[in-house]
C-alpha cells in the first residue's frame, strides 16, 4: 500500500519544474531515517503536527515554500513514514525520464571493473539505454544479470550446461 502512495507522490513530483530541489530535501531527510529517535518522532502520535513541521524545517537552512507545503501535507496525512519509499521512487522515475537504468551481475567471484564496463557497453547497446550495473557475489557456479526495470533476466548456470550434455550424448548414444 505505501508503495502506491509513494508512486503517486513521486510522480506529483516528477511533473514539477523544481524536482531537484525536491528530490536533494526529501535525501537529507531520507539519511536521517536511520536513526532510530528521528523515526521514533516521526512516528508518535504523542507529538503535535506543529511540532514535527518545526522540527523537520529545522533540517534546512534555506525555506522551499513549496517543500514546506508538502510537508505539511505529509504531516496532515500521516504519512511521513512514506519518505524513503518516495525518495526511491523518484530515483527510479528519474533514472526511467534520464534512460538510465541499474543492473546487478549475481555471480560467484567477484567480477573486475573492465569486466563489468564490458557487460555494461553490450548491454547499452542492446537496449538503446544507460545501464550500470553493480556486482553482488552468490553461493551458486551461475551468472545472473537482473535488469529488473527493464524486466530482463539472463542467467548461465554451469550445472544447466553440464545436464543438456549429459542429455544431448545420452541421446546420440
Amino acid at each position: 500500500m505505501e508503495n502506491i502512495i509513494a508512486r503517486r507522490y513521486a510522480k506529483a513530483i516528477a511533473s514539477r519544474a523544481d524536482i531537484n530541489d525536491f528530490y536533494q530535501n526529501l535525501c537529507i531527510l531520507n539519511s536521517a531515517f536511520v536513526l532510530p529517535k528521528f523515526k521514533n518522532i516521526i512516528e508518535s502520535n504523542e507529538i503535535k503536527k506543529e511540532r514535527k513541521m518545526e522540527f523537520l524545517d529545522s533540517f534546512f537552512d534555506i525555506k522551499n515554500s513549496s517543500f514546506q507545503n508538502f510537508l505539511r501535507l505529509l504531516i496532515e496525512n500521516s504519512r511521513l513514514e512514506c519518505i524513503p519509499q518516495i525518495v526511491k521512487e523518484l530515483e527510479r522515475q528519474k533514472a526511467f525520464k534520464e534512460n538510465i537504468f541499474v543492473g546487478i551481475v549475481y555471480s560467484k567471484e567477484k567480477l573486475s571493473q573492465e569486466n563489468l564496463k564490458d557487460l555494461e557497453v553490450k548491454l547499452n547497446k542492446k537496449f538503446d539505454a544507460n545501464i550500470k550495473l553493480n556486482n553482488k557475489i552468490s553461493q551458486d557456479d551461475s551468472v545472473k544479470i537482473e535488469l529488473e526495470e527493464l524486466g530482463y533476466e539472463l542467467s548461465f548456470s554451469m550445472k544447466a550446461l553440464q545436464n543438456k550434455l549429459n542429455e544431448y550424448i545420452l541421446k546420440i548414444i
